[in-house]
């Protein structure tokens, strides 16, 4: 029926399978990286168990580069190296300003985590209109030919209902999946900028 179909229903078709496709990559994408950033969260909650200085987590954690954790961990060491060479007692500004860095830092993970969920989103909002579009079209070709034809016999209404029907198929399954996979990274992501808003509160009483 798609080979079959006009140049229009074609066209919403490839547009929907580039949205589909994409989608799906995102979504194994993200899956994947939750999955290991929850498998680093655990293993640094059994490794800081005794650590008293960002010194020392910091060597704990080389095995950790590149990760969220590693990176507030290295932004809380630098801050701390920063304040005891310009303020060696150690005060309260001090202090804060390790808690303003680790701040802007976990802000900057929680991006981090959140990239290319926006486009789920679009797909969700958008497929299904997409296929609308797809639909609404299909019947009107029904229409003309009726209309050239004279006729509303099966044969000439079944190609252009056919398209519609299609498209809306095509909408509804690049939208859906999109709309729960969103749902669900987003919640993940959540509980991951949680965990760590949780180890940025570590990291500040070690500095």
């Amino acid at each position: 029926m798609i080979v079959h179909s006009g140049p229009v229903a074609k066209a919403v078709m490839l547009v929907l399978l580039f949205f589909s496709v994409v989608s799906w990559a995102i979504i194994f994408f993200k899956i994947r990286q939750f999955n290991a950033m929850d498998r680093e969260g655990e293993r640094i909650s059994s490794v800081i168990g005794e650590i008293e200085s960002l010194k020392k987590l910091l060597a704990a954690m080389r095995s950790f580069r590149g990760s969220p954790y590693y990176r507030l961990a290295l932004i809380a060491y630098e801050a701390q190296s920063k304040g005891f060479r310009e303020n060696p007692g150690h005060t309260k500004e001090f202090t804060l300003d390790v808690e303003k860095r680790l701040k802007i830092g976990v802000e900057e993970e929680t991006e981090r985590l959140q990239n290319y969920l926006s486009f789920l989103a679009t797909t969700a909002n958008t497929a299904p209109f997409v296929g609308l579009f797809g639909t609404v079209w299909g019947i009107m070709d029904s229409f003309r030919e009726i209309g050239i034809r004279g006729s509303t016999s099966l044969s000439v209404v079944a190609p252009g209902i056919s398209e519609a029907l299609i498209a809306t198929a095509f909408g509804l399954l690049t939208a859906i999946p999109a709309v729960v996979a969103y749902n669900y990274l987003v919640i993940r992501s959540r509980r991951i900028s949680n965990r760590l808003e949780r180890f940025s509160t570590y990291l500040t009483t070690l500095a």
